[in-house]
Formats: C-alpha cells, structure tokens, sequence
C-alpha cells in the first residue's frame, strides 16, 4: 500500500474549493480529452466535486469520505488512484490538515486547459493520440480547433484600450506595477532538458528546403520528439522536410508528432540491438559485486530506450503496453532525473523480476517512488541501481524480521522472486529450480541472443 493511501481513511473529512469557473465548455474538454487519459473513475470523482463546490467554503463544515466512496461505488485504494491521475493531469491540487476535529482534505479543482491549448501541448497530444487512435485524434482536433482564416492583405485597424477608455493616471500607474518576478505558465515540457545542437540543426536545415525560421517555431516539439523517441538531429530534419507545406514553408507540427510516432512504431518492429548506440564501459569496482546475469541485463539496458524496452518485455511476456504504462514511462523520462539505462533497470525489476502483469496501479506507484528514491540519491548507472535496490530490499527484508518479534499477527506473505541483483550476496542462497531459472532468465537470455545474432 502506497504512503498516499495509508494516509487516507473513510472517516476523514473533505471540503471541496475552486478558484476557477468550470462550466459546460470546460467539462465538455474533460470528457472528450482529459477522460480517455485518466478513466471513468477520475472523471466521475472531479463531476461529483464540481458539484460539492460550497459557495463560501468552510472547514468546519467538512463531510466524511464515507459519503463520496457510497455515492461513486468505489472502494478506497480506486478513489485514491483515481484521485492521482486528476493531480497528475492538472485537474486537482490536493492539501491535507491536522486539528482538533481530525483529519481533513481540501480538493481544489483547476479548470482544465482549453482544448486549443491542450492540442498545443506536445506531451498531452500524443498521449491522446496514443490512446484513442489517429482517426478518432484527428476527429476530436477537427471539432475542437477551427482552422484560421488567411487576410494577409488586410490591415489591422483595432483599438486599443486606451484609444476607448479614460484612466486616472495615478491609477494607471499602481495597476500596472508588476513583480519582476512573476513567470508565465509553461508547458510540460518547458523544463526538459535534451541534448540538441541547434547549430547543426540550422546547417542541416540550410541544405534542405525548410526555412532555418521553422526551429524557433518547432523547438518544444522536435525536443519532446528527441527525448521521447531518440532521434537525432538528421533524423529531426528529414520529419520536417516530410511536413513542409511547400504553399506557404510552415512546417505542420501535427504531422511531425504523427509521423515520429508511425516512425518509432516501424523502427521498433525491424529493431536490433545494433542499431542502438555503442554503450559505456562498466566501472570494475562496482561490476565486482554483479553476477554475469546482472552485467547481461545492463548491457541490455543500454542498448533501448524505455519505450522500446517496455514494448520489448511486454511482448516477451506475450501482452501489450497500455495507455497508464506508457504514460508513466512518458512522464518519467521527460522529467530527465534518470538515465535512460536506469529506467530500463527499473522496468525489468517490477514487470520481470516481480512478475507483475502491468505497470498500472499500486505497481506504478511503486515504480515512480523508486525512480524518486533513485533520483534522490543522484544514481547515474544501472550498476550503481543494482545495488542501490539489493540494500534496499536487504533492509525491507530485515524490517520484516523485526516485526515478527512483536507479538503482532502476520499474514503469510509469498515471497517475490528476485533477480541475482536485488539479492543480498551475503545471504545464503538457495539451489535455483527450473521454474526460477524460467522466471529470472528468459526474458535476458532472449534478448542476448538477439545481441549475439546481430554481432
């Protein structure tokens, strides 16, 4: 169970707070855009609370949860769940409260952003094209934004405030005072960081037919393209020359999204091992404390990027990536706190070595708290991940012996199967069987004879 939940109880109370207007345009923008992100559930919860909205809010006059779970029908850990993908999506900001009545939430709902904005938004528009398809995107982008008309020729004789309206002066003067350091809003993107030659771009793009002016207008989403799908600067050019309206040299953004994602999902089926890039030697201090199966999992860690490599197990485990999961690996990789190599490690040890069936859920709750944990502590290498993890489950491990000394009633717990890596090496091991052989080794031994064949 997940810190956030455990802090959670029925019998606490909520009160419900906006500061934004949220009428039937906006919700229309959350059923047709945001709901296909984050389910029927979220949505449910953030209609209910939209209606709970007191018009002079009061934290005297909370309400139990109890209320919110009968009326939606959802157990506790969904409305939890739920309640996160609103506060991941923009949609909520959650704040909690001790005093002397108990425990108390305040959910302030955001408005959602308007539906030209939202298309505008790299990392969101792909996710909803992920989810629903190009055609049923493309629909939605039709009936949501409308195309501009074209008046080049015209000239603009609007007024502007001051040729209408009459301010005092002194007025004018307090109004317009502003804190140097008030920022406006940014993307999602805004923060990433990608390794991008702007330089190179500029010399390749001068011996191509698009206009150098078409980078300052596509950068946000050529970096969200690199960082998501690895592509390199030549690669950049050619998806640009690919959208290029010859009629008027404006180079179409959307199609540059669609045609990256067409390209990765071709590129990913004819993918091998070679074409990936050459990876950095293993510092031998740290390669000491690994098994050969630890040092064959890193190498492959190496060679994909975590798109690729959740797609990669997925299929080994003969199942498919959903929406959530590759959400969660979106999110994770754009907010550049890991190597890619380190996410890739992280992968295989919920969905491989703990065997789970999807990275959705409490999985994926456990998942992002470990990326935290492991961007905390500024790990740079799967190596050092490796070992990172076996202390840590050395310790869960050694915290649950402890418990069974206090007199409290323990459930029996099935042991997970862990890799040779998330293993504390002083513990004794025990003599493998053939179904742990299965578990730990397929999926590794697979991918290295697909480094093998292509070699």
């Amino acid at each position: 169970m997940s810190e956030g939940l455990r802090q959670m109880s029925p019998k606490d109370g909520y009160v419900v707070n906006t500061k934004a207007h949220i009428g039937s345009t906006e919700f229309k923008v959350i059923l047709k855009l945001y709901q296909p992100l984050m389910g029927v559930n979220a949505y449910g919860i953030y209609s209910l609370l939209a209606a709970k909205v007191a018009q002079t809010p009061d934290l005297l006059a909370r309400r139990m949860h109890k209320e919110l779970l009968d009326i939606l029908n959802l157990g506790l850990r969904d409305f939890y769940e739920a309640r996160i993908r609103l506060e991941a999506l923009g949609l909520l900001k959650t704040f909690i409260q001790k005093d002397e009545l108990g425990q108390v939430f305040i959910y302030e709902l955001q408005a959602p952003l308007s539906a030209e904005t939202f298309f505008k938004d790299d990392l969101l528009s792909m996710l909803l094209a992920d989810s629903l398809g190009q055609t049923q995107y493309d629909e939605l982008k039709q009936e949501f934004v409308k195309p501009d008309l074209t008046y080049t020729n015209a000239k603009e004789i609007t007024k502007s405030l001051l040729d209408v309206f009459t301010v005092k002066k002194d007025t004018l003067l307090k109004n317009s005072q502003v804190k140097a350091t008030a920022k406006p809003a940014k993307n999602l993107v805004d923060s990433v960081e990608v390794d991008l030659d702007i330089e190179y771009l500029k010399e390749l793009l001068a011996q191509s037919f698009v206009p150098a002016t078409e980078i300052s207008r596509s950068l946000e989403t050529l970096k969200s393209i690199a960082l998501l799908y690895g592509l390199n600067e030549l690669e950049l050019v050619k998806l640009l020359e690919q959208a290029l309206n010859v009629k008027d040299d404006k180079v179409d953004l959307e199609l540059v999204k669609k045609l990256a994602t067409q390209q990765f999902d071709r590129q990913f089926k004819e993918l091998t091992p070679k074409e990936s890039k050459a990876t950095a030697p293993i510092d031998p201090a740290v390669s000491a404390e690994l098994t050969q199966t630890d040092l064959a999992l890193i190498a492959v860690s190496k060679q994909y990027l975590p798109l690729e490599f959740i797609e990669e197990l997925k299929r080994q485990k003969n199942s498919f990536v959903t929406n959530l999961e590759r959400y969660t690996v979106k999110t994770l990789v754009e907010k550049q706190v890991l190597p890619n190599a380190v996410i890739n490690v992280l992968l295989h040890y919920y969905l491989i070595a703990q065997n789970n069936t999807m990275l959705e859920d409490k999985v994926a709750n456990r998942f992002t708290k470990a990326a935290a944990k492991l961007a905390e502590k500024k790990i740079k290498t799967p190596e050092e991940a490796m070992v990172y993890m076996r202390e840590a489950n050395q310790k869960a491990r050694e915290k649950k012996q402890q418990k069974k000394y206090y007199g409290r009633k323990q459930q029996i717990v099935q042991k997970e199967t862990l890799p040779d890596w998330a293993k504390d090496e002083k513990e004794p091991k025990a003599k493998p069987t053939k179904a742990d052989k299965q578990v730990l080794n397929a999926q590794i031994d697979e991918l290295l004879a697909q480094l093998e064949q292509s070699e």
